[in-house]
């Protein structure tokens, strides 16, 4: 296209692109906790999770976004528990669920015989399909979030880096991880119809590895985090548009891009 800007006169341009970005704000926003925390792991598992209860939302012909977070709810409370109560590891604990999940997913689909074109878009993303109340949801969610990381900055600073010094302190740390993994469970859902089970994933790890890559605080990395998801998210989505090309490629591209300049900057310097 000569004029990228013609995009901006298209509405549907405009929702896919807030839905992208704010998408973008929300994974890397809470993907600094779970880059610290060592749960990357989360991101693919939880995404996948809810695309089974989405998948099991067109079966019965509803809400198929209401029932990926209830089933995305439900698994980040079995692993909180698990974690804190059972025997099983974090990782063992998301790869069984991850499993079951996708087992599940593909039997509703399978029973219900239609939806899947559907169902495909919650998996890899579909900007333009993005609604105005979408919009509204991910605008409100990505406030709420915000405003309780500035809240509670220091209990999940003390959380992220210690929970010995976190209890020593009297941070009540199981309640602070299981309301971080509740927050981390709508912003992946809420992204997905936008960016897709596939790219939260990314857009949870690669903008604070890129970020953790330069800085040295936590303030400083959850602020270039944000940055980096905001970056990638709003470039990868004008150049899908741009060039015709998958918009998740290209925001997974552009965030591995930060990513890599950020490591060789760090080695260099």
């Amino acid at each position: 296209m000569e004029n990228p800007l013609e995009f901006f006169r298209y509405g549907v341009f405009i929702k896919a692109l807030i839905g992208s970005v704010l998408s973008g704000f929300l994974c890397s926003l809470v993907g600094v906790y779970v880059f610290l925390r060592n749960m990357s792991f989360i991101g693919a598992g939880l995404a996948h999770i809810a695309f089974a209860g989405i998948a099991f939302g067109l079966l019965i012909g509803n809400f198929p976004l209401l029932w990926g977070f209830i089933f995305a709810f439900m698994a980040s409370s079995a692993i909180w528990f698990l974690n804190y109560k059972g025997r099983l590891t974090f990782d063992a604990t998301i790869g069984v669920l991850f499993a079951t999940s996708m087992g599940l997913a593909v039997l509703f689909l399978g029973i219900s015989g239609k939806y899947r074109s559907e169902a495909l878009s919650y998996l890899f993303g579909s900007p333009l399909m993005v609604e105005s109340s979408d919009v509204w949801i991910l605008a409100l969610t990505a406030i709420v979030i915000t405003v309780l990381t500035v809240l509670f900055y220091k209990e999940l600073y003390l959380t992220v880096f210690s929970e010995e010094i976190a209890k020593a302190s009297g941070v009540p740390v199981e309640v602070i991880t299981f309301a971080a993994t509740s927050f981390i469970t709508i912003a992946v859902v809420g992204a997905m119809k936008a960016v897709g089970a596939l790219l939260v994933f990314s857009l949870l790890v690669m903008p604070p590895a890129a970020a953790y890559e330069i800085v040295n605080s936590f303030k400083e990395m959850i602020v270039l985090s944000v940055v980096f998801g905001l970056f990638s998210a709003f470039s990868g989505m004008f150049f899908s548009l741009m060039f015709n090309v998958p918009s998740g490629s290209t925001i997974t591209l552009v965030s591995f891009a930060i990513f890599l300049l950020s490591y060789i900057k760090r080695r260099r310097f």
